[in-house]
């Protein structure tokens, strides 16, 4: 992987009426092919996935978060839909429920941004409602 991009990610939690908000910093990779946009960083344990690896895939109103490494996950988010995912962790596997409720999406070639506004349900319990803004910008 290159580090032609910088990556700065905006994530908002919200559980049992409290909510959490953080920014993580990282370097990554930035690319098109065809016509998708795709961003890939390694995780860091400021995210709690130390030695993990996630690729964003950037197609037509749907992102897909795939992360491989210590604990495999793929993660649908298109507006107005509700995607059965796989979600691990180091302590197991899981499937959820990923509603989304917003998704704006601007790509070029030098970089972009990405808004998410979603919710996660376990047995269609809600458990969390999150928010992540993304931006990336090429650095070479």
């Amino acid at each position: 992987m290159s580090d032609n991009a910088k990556i700065k990610m905006k994530i908002k939690q919200t559980a049992d009426g409290q909510t959490d908000s953080s920014e993580l910093f990282t370097k990554g990779e930035y690319r098109k092919h065809g016509e998708d946009y795709y961003i890939d960083y390694d995780e860091s344990e400021a995210t709690g996935f130390n030695g993990s690896h996630v690729q964003l895939k950037v197609s037509d109103g749907i992102v897909t978060m795939t992360r491989t490494g210590k604990a495999f996950s793929s993660l649908v988010f298109e507006k107005g839909q509700r995607h059965f995912c796989h979600y691990g962790t180091e302590f197991g596997d899981c499937m959820i429920g990923i509603t989304t409720t917003k998704l704006r999406e601007v790509m070029a070639d030098n970089g972009g941004e990405i808004y998410v506004k979603y919710s996660i349900d376990v047995n269609g319990g809600l458990m969390l409602e999150n928010e992540i803004t993304i931006n990336v910008k090429t650095t070479k």
